[in-house]
């Protein structure tokens, strides 16, 4: 999978935990099913560096809540999210924030503590990569990681420009 980071020399040894409030899917090591996506996150989303690095890792995905392949595991987090949902807005009276969603789950979602990362299907909006335009035919999948234990190996790929 790809790890996206603004442009630093020396190269990263390890991925960057994102540590964002509005992370869709809470503090984690960010990863890209495929290359392309990684190339567009780093060219939209890492402007302020002007360069971005692309970097590649095995994963070990055995005990990740994968919400993209496995309908079981989506069904749970489908439930899961309206269930935070549901007990944030009867708190505050409000719809909840991701950061507030995320907080839940994590501390009450009660959720094995065996999972290491949650993988999703983000939205599909890079055309660079459709083959037709306007048909969002293929999924954009990203890997948030939670134990970091599961990244067999960290390799610079390549450099590329905003």
């Amino acid at each position: 999978m790809f790890h996206t980071q603004g442009y630093d020399i020396p190269y990263l040894k390890k991925p960057i935990l994102c540590s964002k409030d509005n992370a869709w899917l809470g503090h984690g090591f960010y990863y890209w099913l495929e290359e392309g996506d990684a190339i567009y996150w780093g060219q939209t989303a890492k402007r302020n560096y002007k360069k971005f690095g692309v970097y590649v890792s095995d994963i070990d995905c055995e005990n990740i809540l994968d919400t993209v392949f496995n309908e079981e595991h989506y069904i749970f987090w489908i439930r899961s999210i309206d269930k935070a949902v549901k007990n944030l807005y009867k708190t505050t009276n409000k719809k909840p924030t991701i950061e507030c969603v995320n907080a839940y789950l994590m501390q009450k979602g009660g959720w094995d503590k065996s999972i290491t990362g949650i993988m999703f299907q983000d939205l599909p909006v890079n055309d660079k990569i459709l083959k037709v335009a306007g048909f969002y035919y293929r999924k954009r999948i990203q890997l948030a990681i939670f134990n970091n234990k599961i990244i067999i190996n960290f390799i610079h790929n390549f450099d590329g420009e905003c």
